[in-house]
């Protein structure tokens, strides 16, 4: 069974764990595990409705700022506006037009479809938020509405019989949302299967500016889909995906990198000096930007799809759980839809316990026929998404010299049909449609 058709799989009759381990907190409502973008966002979200509220999270060592880049469609904007969560202008950089390019050089531009102009008072296609001054948003709006937080140690989420009922206990909420991203430690203890497929590829940050600090970026992204040669000479080649953000606000000079490539070319590129660097970018960008320098550290990661066979469960009888974002599915971030997807699982959520709130508030909130309604929900909303990401991945990290051939041809074809690419940009903005 493809990987991604597991997103609909039916969940069964899933049993918590009884060496699920957590540290007992206050009497609440409902607790947010994870103090991530989601996480916070999930937190807010809730926190409007008539119920008590904590988020839990685990102490991490001290690391650097997450120096990457988000592309936020305009409903994850209006949430995040709701909530009193959307940073500053310098850190919100509005996007005017996407320069897509094939490895052969085919290429597709898309900008905002004029039938949705009326639908905001702006003209962005999407908008480039650097995470490190979202998340500082978010901790500071979670600090004004007084929610209360909660450090948890890493030792507490261990699977260890012996510790039961001596150094930690069960978190006292009917309802426990886990936002811990795809690594989750709390998911770790729950009978829910992820199925996980890693594309063979490490993702690499970083922010990049002019070298003479002139040259502006007028709200341009870009993105190449390479074939290049794995040593000069070879005949080999390998597959990447370069995507240049515009960040700094309309008038900035700086771009955030996002670079997938294969694990061996990843590392060099993490390790090579500036000018080596800017060169390797000028090679990938086919010569279009040709004195780009790194001023951040670069960052990697591994790039994984992963999906969560069930999304929602008890814990006993009083007690449920369910899952939100990267926890219950991650997907490669070539489209820029990861955090928007988890955004709508908030969002989602809310309007589900909104309901409960206004029309059966007599349901409690761990009955899992209301934890299920999202689960059904968001599961079919992914669906298209997550197939379509797969998809274009796989299309364009395939040898088969056919695959070649459908992927430019695909590119010219899909540049001329202006009504297909409206309804594309409208379903990446999530704009109804």
């Amino acid at each position: 069974m493809p990987l991604v058709d597991s997103l609909l799989t039916p969940a069964g009759d899933l049993q918590h764990k009884e060496t699920y381990n957590l540290v007992m907190i206050s009497n609440v409502d409902i607790c947010i595990r994870g103090r991530g973008v989601v996480g916070g966002t999930t937190a807010l979200l809730l926190s409007r409705l008539n119920l008590s509220v904590q988020v839990a999270g685990y102490a991490s060592p001290k690391q650097a700022e997450d120096i990457r880049a988000y592309a936020i469609n305009s409903k994850s904007k209006h949430i995040l506006e709701l909530i009193n969560a959307w940073p500053g202008e310098e850190y919100c950089t509005e996007v005017q037009q996407m320069h897509v390019r094939s490895d052969e050089g085919e290429i597709v531009e898309f900008l905002k479809p004029n039938s949705v102009s009326n639908q905001s008072q702006s003209n962005a296609l999407t908008w480039i938020v650097e995470v490190g001054a979202l998340e500082r948003k978010i901790a500071e709006t979670l600090e004004k509405h007084k929610i209360p937080k909660l450090m948890l140690d890493m030792s507490d989420s261990v699977e260890d019989d012996s510790r039961i009922g001596k150094q930690a206990e069960r978190v006292n909420a009917r309802l426990t949302v886990i936002c811990e991203g795809s690594k989750s430690p709390s998911k770790a203890n729950l009978h829910t299967k992820t199925s996980k497929h890693p594309y063979g590829q490490f993702a690499l940050a970083t922010h990049v500016k002019s070298k003479n600090g002139h040259a502006k970026h007028f709200g341009n992204a870009y993105q190449w889909f390479n074939k290049i040669s794995t040593d000069k000479g070879s005949a080999l080649k390998e597959f990447e995906i370069l995507a240049l953000l515009p960040i700094g606000g309309k008038e900035g000079d700086s771009y955030a990198i996002v670079w997938s490539t294969s694990k061996e070319r990843n590392s060099q590129l993490k390790t090579m000096s500036s000018d080596e660097f800017s060169e390797a970018l000028c090679s990938s960008t086919k010569g279009l930007f040709d004195d780009l320098v790194p001023f951040t550290d670069r960052q990697t990661w591994p790039l994984t799809l992963s999906t969560t066979q069930a999304w929602s469960g008890s814990f006993n009888a009083q007690q449920s759980w369910v899952l939100c974002g990267d926890c219950a599915h991650s997907v490669h971030p070539l489209s820029g839809m990861g955090l928007n997807l988890g955004l709508a699982d908030a969002w989602s959520l809310y309007e589900h316990l909104l309901t409960r709130e206004q029309k059966s508030s007599w349901r409690d909130l761990s009955d899992l026929r209301l934890l299920k309604a999202y689960e059904r929900e968001r599961k079919l909303a992914i669906y298209p998404y997550v197939q379509f990401i797969d998809i274009v991945q796989r299309l364009f990290a395939s040898d088969y010299a056919i695959y070649g051939i459908v992927r430019n041809k695909g590119f010219k074809v899909f540049n001329t049909l202006g009504a297909l690419k409206e309804w594309t940009i409208k379903r990446a903005m999530q704009i109804n449609l």
